[in-house]
């Protein structure tokens, strides 16, 4: 199996466009998945210079309904044709970030489904728990704990006329089997990192998490939150963190420390042999 960040925050590979987002993809017995798009467009510059053929995709996964991780799939239609693209029916919420003064901007996915349809989406919504393809499931829901407070609480959701804390509800992750345990891929966590590694255990009991790789969304989380999470992560036992994108540098140093050798930032261009 291996996993190629196509969009993330920074490179170290000249040539190599960056941007605010995420999208990687997975490669695995000989099949590939498009785990989030990013923003814009660079997913496919990224993909051609990398020699990646994003024709030859399988599917699409949206991990939610942010711009940063949906922007790009128009782009990836174009290039690639007509795709299945999996997720959640809460994808096309309008979403908004609350700033000061009572501005607010809009970050939901730039396109409707409608527009995304035309290029070729063929969308496959679910809130359960479910097997994509052989050795590839998605999470379903991953509710916060009944006792959690929203981490963001500026990241809203319009209901009704009214703008509300976003629950993300919407947000799920991509778990995939290997003979030496299972590899989890994130896209932002915003449910929380702990509850998700329940989520897993609860659906998947006894296996071994063997990596964690995405977005861990522990950019806003005080320091003392962050060593207490570093410790309740270390009880998982996995042979690999690589962690990028709204994981914040602050997180980044603590999990390097904690984790040492078996903790990766991720860079555009990274790949990981898992």
């Amino acid at each position: 199996m291996k996993i190629t960040t196509l969009v993330e925050e920074r490179t170290r590979v000249p040539g190599l466009k960056t941007e605010h987002g995420l999208s990687l993809l997975l490669e695995k017995e000989g099949e590939y998945w498009l785990f989030d798009t990013g923003q814009s467009g660079i997913v496919v510059e990224n993909a051609r210079k990398l020699g990646v053929r994003l024709d030859d995709l399988r599917g699409v996964i949206l991990s939610h309904g942010h711009y940063d991780h949906t922007g790009g799939l128009s782009a990836v239609l174009e290039t690639a044709g007509p795709k299945k693209v999996y997720g959640h029916p809460g994808l096309f919420r309008t979403r908004y970030s609350l700033r000061k003064k009572g501005k607010s901007r809009r970050i939901g996915i730039p396109r409707g489904r409608s527009a995304l349809e035309s290029q070729g989406a063929e969308f496959s919504l679910s809130r359960e728990w479910r097997e994509i393809a052989s050795g590839i499931y998605l999470s379903g829901e991953i509710l916060l704990a009944p006792d959690s407070a929203p981490a963001e609480p500026f990241l809203t959701i319009r209901e009704k006329l009214k703008l509300k804390p976003d629950l993300f509800v919407d947000e799920q992750f991509l778990l995939a089997e290997t003979p030496t345990g299972l590899v989890m891929l994130n896209g932002c966590c915003h449910t929380g990192l702990i509850d998700s590694l329940r989520h897993v255990r609860s659906c998947r009991p006894g296996e071994k998490i063997r990596a964690i790789v995405g977005g861990l969304h522990l950019r806003s989380t005080a320091p003392r939150e962050l060593a207490a999470i570093a410790g309740a992560l270390a009880e998982y036992e996995p042979e690999l963190i690589a962690a990028g994108h709204c994981t914040g540098e602050a997180a980044e140093k603590v999990l390097a420390e904690k984790f040492g050798s078996r903790f990766r930032s991720l860079r555009t261009g990274v790949e990981l042999e898992l």
